[in-house]
């Protein structure tokens, strides 16, 4: 089995600060075989991640550690994310983004169950796997996430370490056998503080959101 970190966004998402070489160089330090990339609404981590891989100061970690492109898409269901694709995912509808991620062969997990999605009983259906743990999300939130995932025991457990600051990144962890059928088991569980993650998160966003004004 393989270490697999999911969930991480970059600077690239607005309520983020985690550089792309800081990611690099964590979880080659950390051997980290696997990391999934997700940001919000955004495609842009994984292109620069996947150059700089091939670059001559990356190159020759190209095989201990591979990049999992995926995104995280807010739908009028809530939020999804597909993972294991091979390009950017445009649309926001949750029925064309199960479409277009069976398309391109991918996976599609539902993050954080228990925060503002609806009709679970109806959209878990139709994904592969769903984050029995998240980092940032309260402890009552992930208990009803695994008991979800006890009444739908084909779905995939994951743990989710939903990192927007360096200091998150060893919070959950995976272990992961690729092959035609997928085996993923969280390994570590470690809490972030629900309101005290959130409240970091929203006040990089109010930075991110300062900064893109000044640009203008």
């Amino acid at each position: 089995m393989k270490k697999l970190l999911f969930h991480l966004h970059t600077e690239k998402s607005y309520d983020a600060n985690i550089k792309i070489e800081k990611l690099l160089e964590y979880v080659i330090e950390n051997k980290i075989d696997y990391f999934c990339v997700t940001d919000h609404q955004s495609f842009e981590a994984c292109k620069i991640i996947e150059k700089l891989l091939k670059s001559k100061k990356y190159k020759k970690y190209k095989n201990k550690t591979k990049l999992i492109r995926g995104m995280e898409i807010k739908t009028e269901y809530g939020d999804a994310i597909p993972c294991f694709i091979k390009k950017e995912i445009k649309t926001r509808k949750f029925l064309e983004v199960v479409k277009e991620t069976r398309k391109q062969k991918g996976l599609l997990i539902i993050p954080h169950p228990f925060s503002s999605h609806k009709n679970l009983n109806e959209i878990v259906k139709y994904v592969d796997g769903i984050e029995i743990f998240n980092s940032n999300t309260s402890k009552s939130r992930n208990e009803k996430s695994l008991q979800l995932a006890n009444e739908n025991p084909k779905l995939l457990r994951i743990a989710g370490v939903d990192a927007h600051l360096m200091s998150e990144l060893g919070n959950a962890l995976n272990e992961i056998k690729l092959g035609k059928k997928i085996k993923i088991k969280p390994i570590l569980c470690k809490s972030s503080g629900y309101v005290k993650a959130n409240i970091k998160h929203a006040f990089i966003h109010g930075l991110n959101f300062k900064k893109d004004l000044l640009k203008k």
